[in-house]
């Protein structure tokens, strides 16, 4: 059915209301399980259903209403102390504000689907009628905590029966703290209970980014400061045309192009930082999936949260999800034991998993840890070589950490068995892929029967990028600054051939190398030069060194994309374009280092 609005603005304001309180539910939800008698942060969940319903209602959206009604109604009974949390409660009140989140999303996408919320609703209705009080499951301690003085069974079934026949009373506090969205539908009403926003139409979706006001008078500030270098520049020009002294036309285009560069790096970090919002955006979905794994896979998790507050580009912070998603899935399936062998293993009852974001110069650092029986590595190669993966005589060469990365390799799994949460011979391969989408890494740490570690080590943008310029033969290219190691300047009689392959001894390493003059076909002009430049670039302890003719210095460049024709080439990035006109093609370390390309 197609959705109908007279004013688009109350349209959208619904939306977006709507959504960011229905984002915020989720994690509300599940610490309230943790803290039953925090009667704030129930008051808080009432409050947020309450004005979702309110605003639906008034916008004529009937099967949002009717759901949100009996949640709401739920909630109020928890609110009086004639109901009690627990977990079997909690897992319908999470169903149903999933089922409120699907219907919000039809709205969005501009016509209501047909959705069965009958099933829902009479998982509710239970919690709603006269006969049901504080479950017994809970212990005297928590209904004391959690609950005023017990009220009397007939106050109790008048009471549930007056909320289950009308979803309109609410506490005078209730009404007093209506949302901005209800508001303003009301100061306009009434308006037509149906109406049409055009199909396809795109509402309140992740198009948009919220920017502090503060932000855009710094953005304004710095506009500025750049409008009045470039009427510098212009009465420079013009003086210059008249005339000017040589000698003191350089002087002052000496000093108006560093306030330039100062003024352009300025507005520059305004922008970027416009871009930037808190990895809480990600962060906040994990406690709901974290409950619901722990209770399917009949484990007890402790998931600790740090470092939310770190931003990171938006475009970024869009991609990460999934990937996180299958590493929290991970560390609860394969790492966490269950509570009898943890006891029995000497370690708490409950397991621990800590998902953590910090920021490390121009680069975001998230980690995935947890207190379980970590990674075997004997189990891993032996798996690999029964599916094939690798050869006895390729394992033999393999230290400890190149069979830790077996785990990323296209069909490999350790799960006997295939389960909804893992084990049909995709995941880690598809996380480690995405990971490089982003210019990012993924390295593991482990130690058996303690646990395990996946670090992600991504770019705060991928817009733009520090790195180091560098010449092969007449060309010149980019390489990320973030992937190198050290440069080295040394004579071409030092390298070795091992197994076919151009090798430096470096201290006590022997380092691969790859010439990039071969790898991209430059014209060789090295003839008669007995020395030249090594860049040392790795991941984790890898490591690979790129030969080069010359080393042009560090430059921060912007990344352009190559077309959809180019998008693939092996070993190339993207692209740049330098200070004097010319297409700098960026090398893409990664391949290199994990590809050992020659």
């Amino acid at each position: 059915m197609a959705i109908e609005c007279e004013d688009q603005e109350l349209l959208e304001g619904f939306l977006t209301e709507s959504t960011e309180l229905l984002e915020k539910l989720d994690d509300d939800l599940v610490t309230l399980e943790k803290s039953p008698s925090d009667a704030d942060l129930l008051n808080g969940i009432f409050r947020s259903i309450h004005t979702v319903k309110g605003a639906s209602s008034f916008l004529g959206f009937d099967l949002l209403v009717k759901v949100t009604h009996k949640t709401e109604d739920v909630l109020n009974r928890l609110r009086k102390g004639e109901l009690f949390v627990n977990p079997e409660i909690m897992d319908v009140i999470l169903e149903a504000v999933d089922l409120v989140k699907l219907l919000v999303n039809d709205i969005k996408g501009g016509e209501i689907q047909e959705r069965e919320t009958d099933a829902t609703i009479e998982k509710l209705l239970p919690y709603l009628s006269e006969n049901i009080t504080a479950p017994k499951t809970l212990s005297a301690e928590s209904v004391k905590a959690a609950s005023p003085p017990p009220t009397r069974n007939d106050e109790i079934a008048k009471t549930a029966s007056k909320e289950a026949a009308s979803c309109n009373e609410t506490q005078p506090e209730d009404l007093a703290e209506e949302t901005s969205a209800v508001a303003l539908i009301k100061a306009k009403a009434p308006i037509p209970p149906k109406a049409t926003a055009a199909k396809g139409d795109e509402l309140a979706d992740n198009s948009t980014v919220r920017v502090d006001v503060k932000r855009l008078d710094d953005l304004m500030n710095q506009v500025g400061e750049l409008v009045l270098e470039r009427n510098r520049m212009v009465q420079l020009h013009s003086d210059f045309q008249d005339g000017l002294d040589p000698a003191g036309f350089t002087d002052e285009f000496g000093k108006l192009s560093k306030r330039l560069n100062f003024v352009t790096s300025e507005l520059q970090m305004q922008v970027l930082k416009m871009r930037m919002i808190p990895v809480e955006k990600v962060f906040k979905k994990f406690p709901r999936i974290v409950r619901n794994l722990a209770r399917e896979l009949g484990k007890e998790v402790d998931l600790q949260i740090f470092g939310e507050e770190t931003e990171l580009d938006r475009s970024v912070v869009d991609e990460i999800g999934d990937p996180l998603i299958h590493l929290i899935r991970n560390a609860l399936d394969h790492g966490l034991e269950i509570p009898e062998e943890r006891l029995a293993a000497g370690k708490p009852k409950k397991g621990t998993v800590i998902l953590s974001a910090t920021h490390e110069g121009n680069h975001i650092v998230i980690s995935i840890k947890d207190n379980g029986r970590g990674i075997n590595p004997d189990k891993v190669a032996a798996k690999a070589i029964e599916k094939g993966l690798i050869t006895e005589e390729q394992l033999a060469a393999m230290g400890g950490r190149d069979i830790l990365d077996l785990i990323f390799l296209p069909g490999f799994s350790t799960k006997e068995k295939a389960t909804d949460l893992s084990g049909r011979g995709v995941g880690m391969d598809v996380v480690r892929t995405n990971i490089k989408k982003l210019n990012g890494i993924i390295e593991i740490k482990n130690e058996i029967g303690q646990g395990s570690e996946f670090i992600l080590k991504l770019p705060l943008t991928l817009a733009i990028i520090q790195s180091l310029l560098v010449e092969v033969e007449s060309e010149i290219y980019s390489i990320p600054l973030s992937a190198v190691i050290e440069t080295l300047k040394v004579e071409k009689s030092t390298f070795h051939l091992i197994g076919g392959r151009e090798v430096l001894k470096l201290r006590e390493s022997v380092l691969p190398l790859i010439r990039l003059q071969k790898l991209f076909g430059c014209v060789d002009e090295s003839q008669g030069k007995n020395s030249c430049y090594v860049v040392v670039v790795g991941i984790a302890e890898k490591r690979v060194g790129l030969v080069v003719t010359r080393l042009l210095g560090q430059q921060e460049v912007a990344i352009k994309s190559l077309g959809k024709f180019l998008a693939n080439l092996p070993g190339i990035a993207g692209s740049t374009i330098l200070g004097d006109g010319r297409v700098a093609l960026i090398v893409d370390p990664l391949a290199f280092v994990e590809g050992g390309e020659n």
